[in-house]
């Protein structure tokens, strides 16, 4: 499944701006990177769009449980007194998960400058499957991480996010070191990624080595998370939240690392069923085999006139009507042991007032039998290799392999 992660510019984007972009296999394999515009950007299986982190700010709120309906009129009220802007224009998104206390993560951003990239993008085909921020709060409990540093920008203009489990923070990397806590950048919970451009200038402002992380990989690490920033009225349908939902879940089966012993454990049932099946077919198709073979060995043996083999049962019983043929002996089928057979079932009082023969059926008219005498007469026929039917006074005697 391929993926195009595209970078909203901070700016409203319009048909003719570039958007820095990376191709994907949907896992860690880049096979594509660059700007283009967005007539230009290359087709993919799904599209994510990404948020700029200075684009987006952060809140903790005590949110009662509530329909989703009412969680917007309700997210308004409880954060009205901490946003810049009315909270009518901006687009609000709930963290995936709530916290131990119950609180929840909001994530602000200006809410005509989404509504129009959304739009810009689904009048040109391309429906974004996903909206994510650049950079994504820490999750307490999931990595011993208690705080990222994360530097970009250019030499001339460099940043620095500051990202915990409360938020991300951007701000200059010449005011950051100013901002954290003193004894910050000598934690082990502490990780300093930097793009290429930057990774000398953070290392020297922090006074810690940096883990170089570039444009391309940073871009496509930004997927990897449960954020969706696309909701209330900038969220699609039901069916498409529902789908969106799903490829998120599907995405975390495939590619989070705390799945990967499920995973693991999937690929060997499955291999091991797999490996089973195909013993089992082998097993089956040797036994078979040997069936076919012993019974081409019994014809040719019995009869070792038979040189070609083509139907085994047919050809022997035919063999077997030639020699009966030869010898003059009598068959199940003839008249005589058809007779003598049906005399001897039939009651004592039973007499036949027609017959009729073809060859291996023999037909009885003007024989009336009860239902208890009618069963026993069957059973004591199907017996001797019979089958009877019977139809009013109609009795119908069938050698087994004839036509009826």
């Amino acid at each position: 499944m391929s993926l195009l992660t595209v970078a909203l510019p901070r700016a409203r984007p319009t048909a003719g701006t570039e958007f820095s972009y990376v191709l994907s296999d949907g896992r860690e394999q880049i096979l594509g990177q660059g700007a283009a515009a967005l007539a230009l950007l290359p087709r993919a299986d799904m599209l994510v769009l990404v948020i700029p982190a200075r684009s987006l700010s952060w809140h903790l709120a005590k949110l009662p449980p509530l329909a989703g309906s009412r969680q917007r009129a309700a997210l308004d009220g409880l954060l009205e007194d901490r946003l810049l802007d009315e909270p009518a224009g901006l687009a609000l998104a709930l963290a995936p998960r709530r916290q131990a206390d119950g609180a929840v993560l909001v994530a602000a951003c200006d809410k005509a400058w989404l509504a129009g990239a959304l739009q810009l993008f689904e009048q040109a085909g391309r429906r974004a499957h996903r909206v994510v921020p650049e950079l994504a709060p820490l999750e307490p409990g999931a990595s011993p991480l208690r705080l990222r540093l994360v530097a970009s920008g250019t030499p001339d203009a460099p940043w620095l996010a500051v990202v915990d489990a409360t938020g991300v923070l951007p701000v200059p990397l010449g005011q950051a070191r100013a901002l954290l806590p003193v004894d910050a950048l000598d934690d082990d919970g502490v990780e300093l990624l930097a793009e290429p451009a930057v990774a000398s200038r953070a290392e020297q402002a922090l006074g810690r080595p940096a883990s170089v992380q570039s444009p391309a990989q940073a871009l496509l690490a930004s997927t990897q998370t449960g954020w969706e920033l696309a909701q209330f009225d900038l969220a699609t349908s039901g069916r498409g939240r529902m789908a969106r939902r799903s490829s998120n879940l599907g995405r975390q089966l495939l590619l989070a690392p705390h799945w990967r012993a499920l995973r693991w454990g999937l690929a060997l049932a499955l291999l091991a069923n797999l490996i089973g099946l195909n013993a089992l077919a082998l097993r089956l198709d040797s036994s078979v085999d040997a069936h076919r073979t012993q019974v081409r060995q019994l014809l040719t043996q019995t009869f070792p006139k038979v040189r070609t083999v083509v139907d085994p049962p047919l050809q022997m019983e035919r063999e077997l009507a030639l020699l009966r043929q030869s010898s003059g002996a009598l068959s199940p089928r003839d008249l005589e042991p058809m007779l003598s057979a049906l005399g001897q079932a039939l009651p004592e009082a039973g007499h036949a007032l027609a017959l009729e023969f073809s060859a291996g059926q023999l037909v009885a008219k003007g024989v009336p039998l009860t239902p208890e005498q009618s069963a026993l007469v069957s059973g004591k026929l199907s017996g001797q290799g019979y089958a009877v039917r019977q139809d009013g006074d109609r009795l119908t005697v069938r050698a087994s392999g004839g036509r009826q």
